[in-house]
């Protein structure tokens, strides 16, 4: 079995979930176990699975696995029908469709809330005393099941909280106490787990625990760490040497200087502290690798694929020119400062007073509300607040929907591992044009064929790149052409070879 470790399947994924989700599912449609494991507490993971085209078949969360849920199916639980609830003599009094409370004898007894995006499911019931002080709060599992109990403190502050079986009864409980004024979790113990209680003193040390458990059951099985926060935990891992870990990023802010720029600080586990505890360190690219090698002699660095191009993709007709949004320009991927998206929206001003009717499509989340802000400023400073479409993040549907309609894609990263999103736009025939930047740019965008690479930071040229794509149609059909048929060297099979060369 191969597992790919992770913290959590989020709301907002960025390129490490999705990386590690394609290779989930790479493995296993080659008939190759693969499973996608998560530390966190996540009530809505079962819901969330969709987003990276995963089913939970192919998921494993360690709390699911404790508390034995890790195979339910879901139930929806109206709120109006809980047993729990003896209707006959508590009322449950509706305010609007996001709670309801519970009523006895004239008192507010607690609150129930909506599950979000439901109507009338149950997603919390916080119980009140006398004085109206929260005393104790239950949730639910979006399979509708109460999974965990958490209890608070005369004054607010969190006591306890456990965790669950199918049963109620608990499983798992993190104590929270205080630490110098400050109230944190102080101590996770599984409650008679294989017939005994077992402390640890942190969310990894159990994690670890887990891991280890999951060695010991299958033998030979590989571990990829694809979080840095978790580098040191699959370190640990008990039972197994078969211990990897996968860089999806830069490993460095000095991209000029990869081979002796400062780390950064969530890379010096792996890179320094625990290096010799992988079997071999993974990075999107050879350059990578080779740069990391002659950095850190004593380790191994491999290449492997952080993605691929699903067949049912490559099998689709490519969408000629008549069936775009003329002049649509796509930027895909976070809006964060590392990723420069407000160079996109300087491009776009460039490129309209040219193209008149050029527009540009921003997919992705913004990483603060600081951002959002100041990309929506700049936008109105150039003139081009209604030409700038942001399109909220979403799940391979959305992007698909994208990218079938832009007719140029631009990258305006400072750096990256690969670039994900190259290869996406190329599986939809969208030319590229990139700054030339570590890692992926000159690796996947072969200058005037199907797309363009200019110097990173330059926004005239990519802007005059993008012009001279958008008035010849000769010169925009034959970068499309040629951006298909390079997605097709990262077909699902060739992707897939090339992982079981380095393992």
């Amino acid at each position: 079995m191969n597992y790919f470790v992770s913290e959590n399947i989020f709301t907002f994924n960025s390129g490490t979930e999705h990386g590690q989700a394609k290779r989930t599912k790479l493995f296993n449609e080659h008939g190759q176990g693969a499973i996608y494991v998560t530390r966190n507490y996540n009530r809505f993971l079962h819901r969330d699975v969709a987003a990276v085209d995963l089913d939970m078949s192919q998921v494993l969360n360690m709390y699911d696995y404790f508390q034995g849920v890790t195979n339910v199916t879901r139930k929806e639980q109206a709120l109006r029908l809980l047993d729990q609830i003896p209707l006959a003599e508590y009322h449950i009094v509706g305010h609007g469709p996001n709670y309801s409370t519970i009523n006895h004898a004239g008192r507010e007894m607690a609150k129930i809330t909506v599950m979000p995006a439901t109507v009338g499911l149950v997603n919390e019931i916080i119980y009140y005393d006398a004085a109206g002080n929260t005393t104790v709060r239950e949730n639910f599992d979006w399979r509708g099941f109460k999974s965990s109990v958490d209890y608070f403190n005369p004054d607010g502050s969190l006591a306890v909280q456990q965790f669950l079986n199918l049963a109620g009864t608990p499983v798992l409980e993190i104590i929270h106490m205080d630490v110098n004024g400050t109230r944190y979790p102080t101590m996770w113990k599984l409650l008679n787990f294989q017939g005994r209680n077992i402390r640890f003193d942190s969310q990894d040390a159990l994690f670890t625990f887990f891991l280890s458990d999951l060695a010991n059951q299958n033998p030979g099985s590989n571990f990829i760490s694809d979080r840095r926060s978790l580098d040191r935990v699959v370190a640990d891992i008990a039972g197994t040497t078969n211990k990897y870990a996968y860089l999806h990023d830069i490993h460095t802010p000095d991209v000029a200087h990869p081979q002796r720029g400062k780390l950064y600080d969530a890379y010096r586990v792996v890179l320094e502290e625990r290096a010799m505890d992988f079997k071999a360190i993974f990075t999107p690219t050879a350059e990578q690798a080779r740069d990391l090698k002659l950095r850190f002699p004593k380790a191994t660095f491999k290449a492997a694929p952080d993605t691929y191009v699903d067949n049912a993709i490559l099998a689709q007709p490519l969408t000629g020119l008549t069936e775009r949004v003329r002049h649509r320009i796509a930027y895909v991927g976070r809006l964060s400062p590392e990723k420069r998206p407000e160079d996109a929206i300087k491009v776009l001003a460039k490129v309209r007073t040219v193209v008149p009717d050029a527009t540009l499509e921003l997919i992705g989340y913004a990483a603060n509300t600081e951002i959002r802000s100041n990309l929506d400023r700049l936008a109105q400073e150039l003139g081009v607040t209604d030409q700038v479409i942001f399109t909220a993040y979403g799940d391979y549907g959305r992007v698909n929907a994208v990218l079938n309609t832009a007719q140029v894609l631009v990258q305006t990263s400072l750096g990256e591992g690969f670039g994900m999103n190259l290869v996406e736009a190329f599986a939809h025939g969208v030319p590229v044009v990139t700054y030339d930047i570590n890692y992926g740019a000159k690796k996947l965008v072969t200058d005037g064929s199907d797309g363009y690479v200019v110097p990173s930071g330059s926004v005239n040229q990519m802007a005059q790149r993008v012009i001279a794509l958008f008035n010849d149609e000769a010169m925009w059909l034959a970068a499309s052409t040629a951006a298909y048929t390079k997605a097709r060297q990262y077909n699902g099979d060739a992707m897939y070879t090339a992982w079981q060369a380095v393992l």
